[in-house]
């Protein structure tokens, strides 16, 4: 495998990773899936109101997974080579900051 096919696999796997969650995702698999849920008591998890977080999680996940391949596109027609390479790995990260805002916003603990 060349260095150029192995940053395209990693691409698409990474977009079908965030397609998988985005989709794979339910209320009847979260206990297993979902870190900090999974390891709630059951009280805690039945306090949780689950259903919003996933309308939440699920949405963003779906969006995310054309992330990695339309962010590699647009710094194709700006970067070139190793720079391309490394600009777009620390693009990745803004997505998750975003997520993280608008989480603890919308789920803060009271």
């Amino acid at each position: 495998m060349t260095e150029e096919q192995a940053i395209y696999f990693t691409i698409i796997f990474m977009a079908f990773t965030y397609a998988a969650i985005g989709f794979g995702i339910n209320k009847a698999n979260a206990k297993y899936l979902l870190a900090g849920y999974n390891t709630m008591g059951t009280q805690k998890r039945s306090e949780f109101d689950i259903d919003a977080y996933l309308d939440f999680l699920k949405p963003f996940f779906k969006k995310l997974s054309l992330f990695p391949i339309v962010s590699f596109i647009a710094l194709s027609f700006i970067l070139k080579g190793e720079t391309k390479i490394m600009v777009w790995s620390l693009v990745q990260i803004i997505p998750f900051a975003y997520f993280l805002r608008m989480h603890f916003k919308k789920f803060k603990n009271d």
